[in-house]
């Protein structure tokens, strides 16, 4: 009696084990990548569909282990100025990337979020891109550069103001290029001032019939503004703006981006484009109230009213690529001025939708 349910109880335990018993797909191996400098970039993966891991039914011969599953989604980001130029290898060389801990001497250049910057003198530990600090932005890495209000200019030089190119006469500092009487002289169209485009993010979407959706967001430009009624010698309320655009909240001229499958370009667009903020409006002018002999009650410039906003916006692009256009295993976003670009990484397209066996 005893060896029968001992053998009654053995051919149970193997046959629950046999229940269990299973093997995973084989890993679906990775379809070649691009040629040219797609196949250069890293690759990326979709994002995890949310709603796994779950654990699915136990029967003969599928795993009881939990799976994860790529979604219809993925975010590749886009590359550093290092990767870049790794991918380009010469040929498309930019400034170093600025390094915090690295001694900077007066004329270094480096790069910063798709910026150049010059320092004007010796300078350790300062980021580029705050207001009147060591670091002078440039629009190129050589050559006249766009006019500044706070550079104090040398007769001779030359600077870019609304697509023009200026020379000053003379020793100038604030004083726009295309004002009449201004210290500048008109020297024609300017030359075309390109630099790599800043670092971004972007998604890619899968719909249902294949449909790709892509976004590109190259950066918020939102900065607050203040603004204030001013007494006038007429005793009416002047709207005046007290603050400017910090130097950081410029937004970089981007000239087109681009969305390649397999290396092939299959959507370009200008920008991306200048999303603003709606500002609220500003509230209607105080009535200034006068003395009984009809005199003003305040001095001319006094502040008689102030409240806060913002302005700018975000640098934004959309595009829908059809499935006729979307078939493919790769798929990069690329921010262009003329032939200087800055990729996203390479994402999996052939992922979408995949099960994520360990």
């Amino acid at each position: 009696m005893k060896t029968a349910a001992l053998v009654l109880n053995l051919s149970a335990a193997m046959l629950a084990s046999a229940s269990w018993a299973c093997t995973p797909p084989p890993p679906v191996a990775a379809p070649a990548l691009p040629a040219g400098l797609d196949g250069r970039l890293p690759v990326t993966y979709p994002d995890k569909d949310p709603n796994y891991p779950y654990k699915p039914p136990i029967t003969n011969g599928s795993c009881p282990a939990q799976v994860e599953r790529y979604g219809q989604t993925g975010q590749p980001p886009s590359l550093t100025d290092g990767e870049t130029d790794r991918v380009y290898g010469n040929s498309n060389p930019t400034a170093p990337t600025w390094d915090a801990g690295k001694v900077y001497n007066t004329g270094d250049l480096v790069s910063l979020d798709g910026a150049i910057y010059k320092a004007k003198w010796w300078t350790q530990n300062e980021k580029p891109g705050q207001a009147w600090g060591a670091w002078e932005i440039q629009a190129a890495q050589s050559g006249p550069q766009l006019w500044s209000a706070s550079k104090a200019y040398q007769g001779s030089e030359q600077a870019v103001f609304n697509g023009r190119l200026y020379q000053a006469r003379w020793w100038t500092q604030n004083n726009p290029p295309d004002q009449a009487g201004s210290p500048w002289e008109d020297k024609g169209a300017a030359p075309t001032l390109r630099q790599r485009p800043p670092q971004f993010s972007s998604r890619i979407e899968q719909q249902a019939d294949q449909t790709l959706r892509v976004s590109v967001n190259a950066g918020s430009y939102i900065y607050p503004i203040s603004f204030a009624y001013i007494a006038t010698a007429s005793c009416t309320a002047q709207l005046e703006t007290r603050n400017q655009r910090p130097p950081e909240m410029v937004p970089p001229s981007i000239e087109r981006w681009e969305v390649r499958i397999d290396g092939k370009v299959v959507a370009s667009q200008s920008g991306p484009q200048m999303m603003y903020v709606p500002a609220p409006m500003p509230p209607a002018p105080p009535v200034i109230p006068r003395n009984a002999d009809g005199s003003c009650s305040v001095a001319a410039g006094t502040v008689v009213a102030q409240f806060n906003s913002s302005a700018g916006g975000v640098l934004q692009g959309y595009a829908t690529i059809a499935p006729s256009q979307a078939a493919g295993n790769y798929v990069s976003v690329w921010l262009c001025n003329g032939d200087i670009c800055r990729p996203s990484t390479l994402l999996a397209k052939y992922k979408f939708g995949q099960n994520v066996w360990p």
